[in-house]
Formats: structure tokens, sequence, C-alpha cells
């Protein structure tokens, strides 16, 4: 009997042919596709000095899908075709909301009396600060609101890629009610600016209340997030504070998912039940800008989804159906058995 000759030269205990034993590793074309995408994002983060803002995040997130494609030029097209009209809506978006404040005075009292009216004569973000908040020594609680509070700067944007990286028949429809809602708060910002209760806690017409998030970055030592990802930004409009986004998108998130949750759907109202906190706390918002958000996101949901139902089905009606084969025609019984001579 004649022994395998690729057996013949692995080692002892071992039943892999030597041919095996000895193939180099060598990095798939995907794994040379991510390893090229984080060396990317390792060197914008670097020159960016660690500030990312949306566009930064919508350009990490866009070629991080062409890296899961393999850098393949089809999966480049696809994220090409479907990212960039949300990329330029979204920037069209953050350059007029840094402008909503100029074409009407600032709202300052209407948002403070409606939350003494709502709490007994009490403002929430003055009474949690005054239990909670101990300046110059941040704790816990103030750490886990910062960190929360930011979340809503790139929570949805990496739902979104989910989406179309796992669920493209969900993405067109999260995209289109991402950005109603944004430019449905849009359009109150530019009719109603609203001052949030740090900034009415400066002009002296509520308690003083301190701007936690900024004080985290501070106390982090990490001065310039805090001069991106803050209301105090070249790029950030200090009085677009109703409705709260921050508070909205959150509860748009958990109705997109509620259905399809299952078991897991009670986990979804945590997320903003955990922002309202952040916010109120933090002093970024009050609680009417929280409830006002809250219902921009159930109207934009549902008016939303049923519009975008009613042009699915008003688009099946109109496709050309699928051509119908001919039927075959009938074998006759025992035709098969007679053959003409």
């Amino acid at each position: 009997m004649t022994a395998d000759p690729a057996m013949a030269t692995a080692g002892p205990g071992s039943d892999a042919p030597a041919s095996k034993l000895g193939r180099r590793w060598r990095p798939t074309r995907l794994q040379y596709a991510v390893a090229i995408w984080l060396s990317l994002v390792g060197y914008m983060l670097w020159k960016w000095h660690l500030d990312t803002n949306r566009n930064h995040l919508l350009i990490i997130l866009g070629t991080g899908l062409m890296a899961a494609g393999a850098g393949s030029l089809r999966t480049i097209g696809r994220v090409v075709i479907d990212w960039a009209p949300l990329f330029f809506i979204l920037a069209a978006y953050d350059s007029l909301r840094g402008k909503a404040d100029q074409w009407f005075p600032v709202h300052v009292t209407p948002q403070i009396h409606a939350d003494q009216f709502l709490f007994g004569g009490k403002v929430p973000t003055v009474e949690l600060q005054h239990l909670l908040f101990t300046p110059g020594r941040p704790h816990i609680w103030d750490y886990a609101a910062f960190f929360v509070y930011l979340s809503h700067f790139f929570v949805a944007l990496i739902v979104a890629a989910f989406l179309w990286k796992f669920g493209y028949a969900r993405f067109r429809r999260f995209a289109v009610l991402f950005v109603a809602l944004s430019f449905a708060g849009f359009a109150t910002y530019a009719l109603f600016p609203a001052a949030p209760p740090w900034l009415a806690s400066q002009n002296h017409a509520l308690a003083p209340t301190a701007k936690i998030v900024d004080e985290v970055w501070t106390h982090l030592g990490l001065q310039n997030g805090a001069s991106l990802l803050s209301a105090r930004s070249h790029e950030a409009n200090p009085v677009a504070a109703i409705p709260s986004l921050h508070g909205a998108y959150p509860v748009l998130l958990m109705l997109f998912f509620w259905r399809s949750a299952g078991r897991w759907r009670w986990l979804l109202p945590l997320y903003p039940l955990a922002m309202a906190f952040s916010l109120v706390y933090t002093g970024e918002h009050y609680v009417i800008d929280l409830i006002l958000g809250w219902l921009y996101a159930v109207v934009v949901y549902f008016v939303g989804t049923a519009l975008m139902d009613r042009w699915a089905r008003r688009r099946a009606r109109v496709a050309p159906e699928p051509p119908v084969a001919a039927p075959e025609p009938p074998v006759l019984a025992g035709a098969a058995l007679s053959s003409p001579d």
C-alpha cells in the first residue's frame, strides 16, 4: 500500500495534507479594502484633528460601505447614487439651519412659562442641576448624559448605513423620513427661534444653569469637540431649540423599528427616555421642546409612511404586468399510441 505523498511530509498526529499546512495566508480582496479604509479613516481623523461633523461622518460611512463591497465598481456606483443626494440635502440643511435665527426675533420666555405650567412653577433643568450637578467635578451621570447627547450626531446615520447594507428596501424609507423630520424642524426654527435653558440663564431670564456638555468637553481636555459639536460653534444655531430634534430622532428610530423588533421592542423606548433626561439635565432643552420634538416625529413617521405606502401601491397598479406564457396544447389520450402509416 503506497502512502499519500501529500501526507508523508505532514507532522505527526496531523490529518491535514502537507500542501494545506504549508499554504501561506493571503488576505482577500475584502480584507485589503477594509485595511485601506481603516488607514484612510485614521488619516482623515488626524487631518481633521479628531473633529468630526456630519459631513465628515457621511464621508467615513460612504467610504466604509464602498470598502464593505470589496471596492467593486458596482458597489461604489450604488453608494454614490444612494448617498450623494442625502449628503447634499443634509449639507444644505446644515447651512440653512445656521441662518434660521436671522429672520425673526428670538423667543426666551414662552418655553420657560410652559415648563413652569407643566411642573407646578418649577423648571426641571434648574431643579435637576441643583440636585445632581457639581461645577468642576463631573460625575458618572454627567459623562453618561454627555455621551447620550453626542449620540445624536451619528446614530441615525449609522442606522441608515446598516439599513443600506443589510436592509436596502427599508433604507430609502428611513432616509425620506429622516430628511423630512429635519426640514420640518428647520421650518420651525426659522419661524420661531427659541433659546435653550443655558442661553436663557446667560440672559438672566432663568436661574443660573450650566452648559454641562461643554463643561465635560473642557474637563476631558477636548476643547476642539466643544467648538464643533456645540450650540456655540460657528456651524450650529444656538436658538434652534423648538422642536428638539435631539429628542425627535430617537422617537423616529423607535417607531421605525417597532414592528420588526419583536420581543425586544421594550428596549426601544429606553433611548428616547435617556436622551430626554440628558437634554433637560444638561441645559440643552426644556421639556416642552422635547414634547414638541416627539410630536413632530410621530406626525412625520405616520404621515410619511402612509404617503410612501400609497405611492408604492400606485406604482404597483401602473406597473406593466409580466407576459403570460401561452398554454401548451393538450395531449389527446392515445395519440402517442397510434402513428399513421
